[in-house]
């Protein structure tokens, strides 16, 4: 059976126009603002009035549209989140957007996989496809940290979170002037759930109203997995996967067709130690001038970045590779051709 061609047609994102200044929040948090200043980001998104599913919606509407698919034609749903969605918590995301959206035919999942979520959501997709049940997939990622505990600034080492919503239509079908968009070449997920001790407590516990803080507290984990393991245990491992990604996806060493890679919109130490050396051009090559603008995204930041170079000029055959990493722990690369 001939594996058909997988291409994402259409992309689309919601970025609030409202951005915090960075260094103006630091100087609010006593013993924090060097930590804060050194993660290198000038500005984040804030959303302070849509909760996760208004912006999933903008961005899975620019989608389609950009696509030229109809809700229809879709036979997957898949909408992703790292945080709170703001309504009941047996709510489903993907369900009220298969309402709004109009496509009862297609089957939602909301999936919670850490950042890397909308990348591995995207390799779901892409075998779904390759079984030749035809049709299209969106796969839409949102999160807004602004109405709830989760402090963007210092709940987490190394990163500054930004709200955004981004939606990604993958197709099966042949590419080319009539199917235009970025064909999909290869993918690789990697998976060290070794790590998933990073994210977890010391001992699940009850839910109390006072211990709602303690959940958004990304560090106290971190600082027991790694006084347990070791600080360089998750570095050693995130970049054994990305050169594992690196030699799957680009077999033949540097690809003078690789425009651009776009990595997690991580902090700038993260990004230099970890994965701008295991890939060609490193931060020349990476969309870090607009990742500083915006904040990590939750699982949104390839395909909020994929529609951001969407400005930019390509040609038939350039390259572009999203690379996603994530809690479990998770690491998705793609590698995309355009047409």
């Amino acid at each position: 059976m001939t594996t058909p061609v997988l291409t994402i047609t259409g992309t689309g994102s919601y970025l609030p126009e409202t951005r915090l200044d960075v260094a103006d929040a630091a100087e609010r948090y006593e013993g924090e603002a060097d930590r804060i200043l050194s993660t290198g980001y000038r500005t984040v998104c804030a959303e302070d009035t849509l909760y996760p599913a208004d912006m999933a919606l903008i961005a899975a509407q620019r989608a389609l549209s950009a696509a030229g698919t109809k809700p229809e034609d879709l036979q997957l749903l898949l909408v992703t989140a790292i945080h709170r969605h703001g309504h009941k918590r047996l709510w489903s995301p993907a369900s009220w957007l298969q309402s709004r959206l109009g496509c009862r035919q297609a089957l939602p999942l909301t999936v919670n996989q850490g950042c890397n979520a909308q990348m591995l959501a995207l390799d779901v997709a892409s075998r779904f496809l390759a079984g030749g049940s035809g049709g299209s997939v969106l796969v839409v990622a949102a999160d807004q940290f602004a109405s709830s505990g989760f402090d963007r600034f210092i709940a987490d080492y190394g990163i500054v979170y930004g709200d955004a919503a981004a939606a990604a239509v993958l197709t099966s079908g042949p590419s080319g002037p009539s199917r235009p968009g970025w064909r999909v070449l290869r993918t690789r997920t990697v998976s060290d759930p070794g790590l998933e001790g990073l994210h977890r407590d010391n001992a699940p516990g009850p839910e109390y109203p006072e211990l709602l803080d303690a959940e958004h507290d990304v560090r106290s984990a971190k600082r027991r997995f790694l006084s347990e393991n070791g600080t360089d245990r998750l570095q050693r491992s995130t970049r054994a996967a990305v050169n594992e990604i690196r030699r799957a996806l680009l077999p033949d060493g540097d690809d003078p067709r690789l425009r651009r890679v776009v990595y997690p919109n991580l902090g700038l130490r993260l990004l230099e130690e970890n994965y701008f050396p295991e890939f060609p051009g490193g931060e020349a090559t990476s969309l870090w001038d607009f990742g500083r603008t915006v904040g990590h995204l939750g699982s949104g930041d390839q395909i909020a970045g994929l529609d951001h170079l969407a400005d930019e000029e390509f040609a038939a055959g350039d390259r572009v590779l999203l690379l996603g990493a994530g809690a479990g722990f998770t690491w998705t690369g793609m590698l995309l051709e355009h047409d």
